[in-house]
Order: structure tokens, then sequence, then C-alpha cells
């Protein structure tokens, strides 16, 4: 089968299926794993005798679960993240005048991890000559967490010291990185190695911790850098293009695990205080072609921090909260990041 570079844990899953007398189940895979979604889906249907329905939705992250494909089955197995407390909105009721949150996971969804099968050596190997001081955070997603010990390994060799740090709640394993969460990014270093495929987390942990980024990507054994001052600038132009914003579109993810209702609410009003048109506006997925319509001069995000790397080539700025406090003057250039 494809994409059997990662352990994709079938015989775990069809046991699970078969020991809970699951008729009908529900897979959700990231959008570069879908190739394969339907030879799984006809296995396990083949040894369950259960109805497999594949999600054609995003699947961004364990904030992203498929929840209307979650309420007709008996099980959804989501691939590829690590399970973390999201939040799970509930409109129409309140508590003192205010939206109820509350934390959810449904039991019905089970995680699988995704652990890559691919030797990540070579790659670091490569890698570690890009290195230039002697401390490197060592940092990867959850498809290659489990082999940081070889690559601190193969650091020291090269005569570096790779630290791996721990993450905030969201995050379940050291040396972690979430779409969301680059905390385990912040330790002691001169610069950061990633291990993993793509420019997304490289480019977020440049942005978030403010130094260099050397990625190694396993698969395809490429070198990349990221420079923070670089990714930074394109920034601070889409906050320096939203300085004269006369009015603005407050973005709300409507995806339960994105959506920050309160949050939105409270940035509409600062936004009010400070003398702007402030509006809300709530999307599934955010897209420059759903913005089109709305008459605004900028927008705010307010959803999933992954974004910003789409957001980029909008004609309309869209900052991230802590970008949109600047423009309201309640944080200030130097405290951007933190």
């Amino acid at each position: 089968m494809a994409g059997n570079s990662y352990e994709f844990e079938l015989d775990r899953i069809k046991a699970l299926i078969k020991e809970r007398g699951a008729r009908r189940v529900g897979l959700q895979l990231p959008e570069g794993l879908k190739t394969v979604a339907l030879a799984i889906a006809a296995e396990i249907s083949k040894e369950t005798g259960a109805d497999v329905i594949v999600s054609g939705n995003s699947c961004y992250g364990a904030c992203d679960i498929d929840e209307r494909l979650e309420t007709i089955v008996d099980i959804l197995f989501h691939f590829g993240h690590t399970i973390n407390p999201f939040r799970k909105s509930v409109f129409g009721k309140t508590r003192n005048g205010k939206p109820v949150l509350k934390e959810k996971i449904p039991k019905k969804v089970l995680f699988v991890e995704l652990r890559s099968t691919v030797d990540i050596k070579p790659a670091v190997e490569r890698a570690v000559v890009e290195i230039k001081g002697n401390f490197v955070g060592l940092v990867a997603t959850v498809q290659h967490v489990h082999a940081l010990d070889e690559a601190k390994t193969v650091i020291a060799h090269a005569g570096k010291e790779a630290v791996i740090g721990k993450g905030a709640h969201a995050v379940k394993y050291d040396g972690q990185v979430l779409g969301c969460d680059f905390s385990s990014a912040k330790v002691p270093c001169d610069e950061i190695l990633f291990v993993g495929s793509g420019s997304f987390h490289p480019a977020g942990i440049a942005l978030y911790t403010g130094k260099r980024v050397i990625a190694a990507d396993p698969f395809t054994m490429r070198t990349s850098i990221f420079e923070p001052d670089e990714l930074r600038k394109k920034r601070y132009v889409a906050i320096g293009r939203a300085l004269d914003a006369k009015s603005v579109g407050i973005l709300i993810g409507m995806k339960s695990g994105q959506c920050k209702l309160n949050e939105a609410i409270t940035l509409q009003q600062k936004a009010i205080a400070k003398g702007l048109e402030a509006y809300l506006i709530a999307l599934e997925e955010i897209t420059e072609e759903r913005l089109l319509g709305y008459k605004v001069d900028a927008f705010v995000n307010t959803a999933c921090p992954r974004l910003a790397e789409d957001f980029i080539h909008f004609k309309k700025p869209v900052l991230s909260i802590n970008e949109f406090e600047v423009v309201l003057g309640e944080r200030s250039w130097e405290k951007l990041w933190q």
C-alpha cells in the first residue's frame, strides 16, 4: 500500500472495531494521505464487515475533527495528530449572559498518530553541517518525535549539544511541535533543528522564537533554512497596512477546536472603543474568496494560526490577535511574539 512510510496501526484499528461491535466507521486523514484512504477503507471493511466512510473534509490537527461525520458513525479514526483538549462551543446556552464553552473530545474519536518508519539519521546528518552555534533546540512533528534521541546522538557526534524541550498543555511529547503550539522550541539554544516535512512548522518556529531554524526532511532528504528576520518583516508589513484601517472583520473559526468566540467578542469591543467599525464573521474555512464580499479594510483571525501562511497573499491584511493588539495600541511591537 502507498504511504507505507507510516505506521497506520491497522491491526489495532480492526481489533477495536470488532471489540466494540462497530458497524459504521469513519476515517479522517490529512490531505497528503488521502491517496491511501480508500485502500485503508477497503481493508478495514473486508476484514471487519463494517461500513467505512472516508471524510473528504480538512484534517489540520486535533482541533479539526470532522464532527458531522462523527455523529453518524460508531467510531471515527483521526489520523496524523495527538489527542489534546479542544473547545466545543455550545451555542444558544449562556451563563451570566456569556456563551458557555466546554472542553470535550468525543469518546468515539480515536487518534492514530501515524509514526514514521523512515530513518531520520541520514537527513539529520545532512542538516547538522548547517548548524552554526554549539547549542541547538531539537523539535519534530509527532511523526518523528519518537526518534529525537537518535537525532540527538547524531548532533552529539558532530560536536554539538542538542536540547529537547517540554511543551505546554496541548503538547503530548517532549520536543513535539503543533501547528498552534511551538512552546517546546522555547529552550536556551543558538538555533533550532526541526525534523519533519513542509515549511509551515519551521517558519512558525522561526517567527515564534526569533531564532534561525534548520529543517531536515527525512522523506526528501532536503535541508532548508528559515531566517526569522525575513519572516517577521512580512508580518510587520501586514500590520503596517492595517494601521489606517477604519473597519475590521473579526473572523471566528467554526471548527470546534478553533472557536474563540469570547476572544473575538472582546476584540470587537476593544476595536469599537478605539473608534473602529468592527464586525464578527463566522466561517468554517477561511479563504480569500469567502472574504471578498465584506467591505472592511482589514481582518483579524481568531481561528487556526497556521492559516497565516496563506494570508500573506490576501489583498487585504489579515492579522493575528497579537498583531491586532499592536494596531489598537494595546501591545508593543517588541512584545508581538510573546
